[in-house]
């Protein structure tokens, strides 16, 4: 055991001789890690921007900051790998951790869950500070670029969308009779909204109805006007 130990402490000065020269052979020259650095922080400051402006919880600098992390690994990697780096692990111990950081930013707010475009928009920087570490320079501005008409013209869209299936909640009291259930259905029928999901419950002489309505959102605003000048039902907020 000593002789062995003895020749391992021997050997330590020649093996750390032999690992610096291969990180020196392996890394880049400055100015290549400066450039890589800079358009990892005017492409993710591109999105960031679009996040900061609407006011989002990954903002500005959360979203440069997971575009400089994400190029520091891959070059650092690079580096130490050598020639014979297998890039695909890194990228998917990238993908996996930044896999949590947006999994935090998902929240449930009552009966909506909310953060999910947010948690995207990480992941897909993530896959930007990437590229710019591996010097792919076009994959990552044109992957910028489509990040950036996804959040924005897309959002057109999507609103667009939203105004034809709009989903509003309702809580309607009425007289507790046998037809309230029918007069409901037919109330929603004839404002053209599409019922979702529907509850319940007595309040002494009324029935209080929990309607999830799907539909134009020029419709909900009419029977809401309707709802509001009846004597028959009775419009309440919980």
């Amino acid at each position: 055991m000593r002789i062995r130990r003895d020749v391992w402490r021997a050997e330590r000065p020649g093996m750390f001789t032999a690992t610096m020269n291969s990180l020196a052979q392996a890394a880049l020259p400055d100015t290549e890690y400066a450039i890589r650095l800079l358009a990892a922080v005017i492409l993710g400051g591109f999105i960031g921007l679009e996040r900061e402006f609407r006011d989002k919880p990954a903002g500005f600098r959360t979203i440069v900051l997971i575009s400089i992390g994400a190029c520091v690994f891959t070059i650092a990697s690079q580096v130490i790998g050598g020639p014979d780096f297998n890039s695909t692990r890194i990228a998917a111990q990238i993908v996996t951790g930044i896999g949590f950081l947006g999994a935090g930013s998902i929240l449930r707010e009552r009966y909506n869950v909310v953060g999910l475009t947010t948690a995207a928009t990480i992941w897909a920087v993530a896959a930007i500070g990437m590229a710019t570490g591996f010097g792919m320079f076009s994959l990552a501005g044109w992957g910028t670029a489509a990040i950036l008409v996804a959040l924005l013209a897309f959002d057109v869209v999507e609103k667009w969308i939203g105004g034809w299936r709009d989903v509003q909640q309702y809580h309607i009291a009425t007289p507790n009779t046998d037809d309230a259930l029918k007069r409901i259905d037919e109330l929603f029928g004839q404002a053209h909204l599409q019922t979702r999901k529907r509850a319940w419950h007595e309040d002494g002489p009324s029935l209080v109805f929990h309607i999830w309505a799907m539909g134009r959102k020029g419709r909900h605003e009419q029977l809401r006007m309707t709802l509001a000048r009846s004597e028959e039902y009775e419009l309440r907020r919980v």
